[in-house]
């Protein structure tokens, strides 16, 4: 199933701004360098855009998968260490300002936190939660809203 990622007001405010920011900068490039505001300014445009309308999550089968415009992370359920809430502001795969913080055993802290944004998630059967608590019983499932 997947899920789109939650977007901050501030978040939509910060990529909106730099894309019309450079949409006014290719604008207002002397004749001259059009060629070069063109070369620099459409590929940023493009990046950003891809990370606002690119990233969600999806959870399949054996992982969590996640994607962030280019960036692209699987977190094995088996390997999930620890879930809890967080407001941290590190760059993440996250496009809001509450996060869902995900542990993973047998990586470092920097290689094995993510955080993603809290999603809303309607299941359609009850097959996939109890697949989920099947595989980690020991651990509790949340859907976050």
């Amino acid at each position: 199933m997947r899920a789109k990622s939650k977007i901050d007001f501030w978040f939509r405010v910060l990529i909106w701004g730099t894309v019309l920011i450079m949409l006014v900068s290719i604008m207002v490039v002397p004749q001259n360098g059009k060629t070069i505001g063109y070369a620099v300014g459409v590929p940023m445009i493009c990046f950003v855009l891809w990370i606002y309308f690119g990233t969600y999550y999806e959870f399949r089968d054996e992982y969590l998968y996640c994607r962030s415009g280019p960036f692209v992370e699987k977190i094995v359920y088996d390997k999930i260490k620890s879930v809890k809430l967080s407001q941290n502001m590190l760059s993440s795969m996250a496009l809001s300002t509450k996060r869902i913080e995900i542990r993973q055993h047998g990586k470092g802290y920097i290689t094995g936190t993510t955080y993603i944004s809290p999603v809303i998630l309607i299941w359609r059967t009850t097959e996939k939660p109890s697949k989920i608590k099947e595989k980690r019983p020991q651990q509790s499932v949340y859907i976050l809203i």
